[in-house]
């Protein structure tokens, strides 16, 4: 008799589609060799990928000689708005209220399954709607392919280093994870390709929406303030953190339920469990050393806490720090997606003493910086 983890996992592997099915042979084979191949088990998504990437290839090609020149000419006129902070700590919704205001632009779902192609695919956009599942699997939120997504899922298919590599490749996790974000032993070349790759991107969609500013949600650009303001020296953040305790329980649940849906390896809890603890303890200590880099006024940071508790007061707040323009026009639209997830239920986690003290002694310097207590 089969347990319930194991009989999902098969049910997963029977799922053939992966989010990298727009990737590039030459971007696939990469990834092949970069991180060890994929496990047997697995096979059937290697071959749909690979199938995919075969079939998308005539848009690629189609892509780059229309689109080419006209991307490598757009102008990023506003500086971008980076929000960041570690996974689970309410950056999709923050980004999702703050989308409400018509000035923005983001990066949608559709345009991270297919980042060179996806202007020349628009046509079939509505077919290919249908095969996407209808909730996020870490946090049933409803799957829009039209509605905001992270960046990463973009780079995930444009470049061999990526967090969401993280979670395609689990043996190879940490090397994917120090390079991609901290960009711990890159060559000089691998970098610049990177700010390359993105800068291309980020275009890209600002071409799509006639030059509109750029508003990106990025956990792992976090630690990457360095080289975002390389890239964009007048960039505003917007950092958001949420009680250590919650973080850990809810990131320990999403990378449960995110392997099985992207896993092309197997990987042990205890890797997973040693990946999420050094992973914050990396990233939120590089954010802290890199922060120092951000003009005062370029930057804003709110507890999580606070935003469920009062979001407009919070919006305001981000408004003022910043000095956007149009938060009264903007209101309306943020009262209504506020109202339609007034229903949405978060998810309750019981947090024992033995939870307490594995995060006070992992993590002790956030909950003291934040001045967070153990959840009662």
């Amino acid at each position: 008799m089969k347990t319930k983890n194991e009989q999902k996992k098969q049910k997963n592997n029977r799922t053939v589609q992966h989010p990298l099915f727009g990737i590039s042979i030459r971007n696939w084979i990469q990834l092949l060799e970069k991180n060890g191949g994929v496990d047997r088990e697995y096979l059937n998504k290697a071959v749909f990928i690979t199938l995919t990437s075969i079939l998308t290839t005539p848009a690629r090609i189609l892509f780059k000689i229309k689109y080419s020149s006209k991307i490598n000419k757009t102008k990023i006129s506003h500086p971008p708005v980076f929000i960041i902070g570690h996974w689970r700590s309410g950056t999709t919704y923050l980004h999702e209220l703050l989308c409400q205001d018509p000035q923005f632009c983001y990066v949608s779902l559709w345009n991270t399954l297919l980042p060179d192609s996806f202007l020349i695919l628009e046509p079939i956009k509505k077919f290919l709607s249908r095969f996407l599942p209808s909730e996020r699997s870490m946090d049933a939120i409803k799957v829009d392919i039209d509605g905001p997504y992270e960046d990463e899922a973009a780079l995930a298919v444009l470049y061999p280093w990526s967090f969401f590599h993280c979670l395609h490749f689990p043996r190879n996790a940490e090397e994917q994870y120090l390079k991609s974000i901290h960009f711990y032993d890159m060559t000089s070349e691998e970098k610049n390709q990177w700010k390359t790759t993105y800068l291309k991107f980020i275009k890209t969609v600002t071409l799509a929406n006639k030059g509109k500013r750029f508003l990106s949600k990025n956990p792992p650009n976090t630690a990457r303030i360095t080289t975002l303001l390389e890239l964009f020296p007048e960039a505003n953040f917007i950092h958001i953190y949420r009680s250590p305790y919650k973080v850990y329980l809810s990131t320990k649940k999403m990378r449960n339920r995110v392997l099985d849906k992207l896993a092309l390896q197997n990987a042990s809890e205890e890797e997973m469990e040693q990946q999420i603890i050094k992973n914050y303890i990396w990233l939120m200590n590089s954010y802290f050393e890199q922060k120092e880099q951000i003009p005062n006024d370029n930057l804003v940071e709110i507890k999580y806490e606070d935003l469920t508790l009062n979001p407009i007061e919070q919006v305001k707040k981000i408004y003022s720090t910043l000095k956007f323009p149009g938060f009264e026009d903007a209101l309306p639209e943020m009262k209504k997606y506020l109202e339609k997830q007034s229903e949405y239920k978060t998810n309750v986690y019981t947090i024992d003493d033995k939870i307490v003290h594995h995060v006070n002694k992992n993590w002790k310097f956030t909950i003291d910086r934040w001045r967070y207590s153990p959840p009662k």
